[in-house]
């Protein structure tokens, strides 16, 4: 792999493409970001703010400031990102965290909490809770601000309690009964470790957070791995629960995201050795099952035989998602896709590694990049035209794809290049 070829172009998108159309949604009255766009990219549909994105958002900042105190983005300002970073935090924790170091969902863009219309309830998700700690994590470790650390620590003490004690919610698409996901794990993984580089930096003690998330990973590698290279969504230890679409599907885009998750931590923390080889078989066998051998790209949900998820339903909200969106093509997957393969292929030297990315980055820049607007349509049919099409949420979103963009710029830097 040419790193140095890599670098110059990933910066490039970053600082001539996305930060540019992102700067248009800035709020710079109440502070954070406008996340509700239209597809396109080119109109607003609302002035609402998830929480979530403004957390992403503020990991985004901080994440580029750390990597401008190293020359790599000559055009940005290091003022502006110092001031963005200090209007979001200051939204974040003034307006979203109430309570006992809970996160507000959704709110109004002066910061006015909505209930949720399903659950009657602000904290309709402890994944915004996950985001808005990553976020307030970051800027905490890249500004040396010792003084967030109770706020920012009570948030993580309130996330892990309500977690470990099953008092939360996953809106819109609850945990059905009797079922394990695999996303509550996963989140903690990367949740946490933000958390943890962040009381690093600091030179606070870590080793019952670094201890809290190996079991995590364990549970990922060891409980949800089913032994053949996949990693399973839900589980239920029910009999009659293995014909189930919600046993059988799998997430590739979710898969390969959780597995750079996992490296890094091991990488960082220890017993990446162990599980490498692992890894690398889930990430192989979970990306050649999830490309459709049509169109190109990954599919979003695919049977654990391959092709359409198949299997009988009880009737959850997460089931509909699979059956109506299975074989559509999402920004998300296919920006993760472009950071694991050089990732694993910087540890192994696997030329299969590079191979998928080769492949990946082809079909992925034929096919997202709005040429207009300078970001990314972010969802596509199955043969890779525009879908004018809710997913899940009405939110276009700052994150996945600048967040592995700039994951790969570090791999680069690391490198040599």
């Amino acid at each position: 792999m040419n790193f140095q070829e890599m670098r110059t172009f990933y910066v490039r998108q970053i600082q001539d493409d996305f930060l540019p159309y992102w700067r248009k949604f800035v709020d710079t009255e109440q502070g954070g970001i406008l996340n509700c766009i239209n597809n396109y990219g080119d109109k607003k549909l609302s002035d609402h703010k998830f929480t979530w994105s403004q957390g992403r958002w503020l990991w985004i900042l901080g994440r580029i400031h750390d990597l401008n105190k190293r020359g790599v983005f000559p055009d940005v300002s290091q003022k502006e990102l110092e001031q963005r970073m200090a209007e979001t935090y200051r939204f974040l924790t003034e307006k979203s965290i109430y309570g006992d170091s809970v996160c507000c969902y959704l709110l109004t863009r002066s910061g006015q909490k909505l209930k949720d219309e399903r659950t009657g309830r602000y904290d309709a998700s402890i994944y915004a809770d996950c985001f808005a700690l990553i976020g307030m994590s970051q800027y905490t470790k890249t500004m040396g601000m010792k003084e967030n650390v109770p706020v920012v620590e009570s948030l993580y003490k309130s996330i892990v309690r309500r977690i470990e004690s099953n008092d939360f919610l996953t809106e819109p698409y609850p945990i059905p009964k009797g079922y394990a996901v695999h996303g509550i794990p996963m989140i903690l993984v990367n949740t946490v470790q933000e958390y943890i580089l962040m009381r690093r930096r600091l030179g606070l003690p870590c080793e019952e957070e670094v201890a809290y998330v190996r079991g995590k990973v364990e549970f990922i590698l060891d409980r949800l791995y089913d032994g053949k290279g996949h990693i399973r969504e839900h589980i239920s230890d029910t009999p009659d629960s293995a014909g189930r679409m919600l046993n059988r599907h799998v997430n590739p885009g979710h898969t390969v995201e959780d597995a750079w998750f996992l490296v890094e931590f091991l990488r960082d923390f220890g017993g990446l050795e162990h599980y490498l080889p692992r890894i690398c078989e889930i990430v192989k066998t979970t990306f050649d099952l999830g490309w459709d051998k049509e169109f190109g790209g990954l599919l979003r949900f695919v049977d654990r035989d391959g092709g359409k998820p198949a299997g009988t339903l009880i009737g959850t909200p997460y089931e509909t998602l699979i059956e109506e969106t299975w074989d559509m093509k999402l920004w998300w997957p296919h920006a993760e896709i472009l950071y694991i393969f050089p990732l694993l292929y910087s540890l192994t030297g696997d030329e299969g590694m590079e191979q998928r990315y080769e492949k990946s980055r082809a079909y992925v820049f034929d096919t997202f990049p709005n040429r207009e607007l300078g970001e990314w349509v972010q969802i596509r049919r199955r043969n890779g035209s525009p879908q004018d099409k809710l997913v899940a949420l009405p939110v276009k979103d700052p994150f996945h794809i600048m967040r592995d963009f700039l994951k790969i710029i570090e791999l680069c830097l690391e490198q040599g290049a």
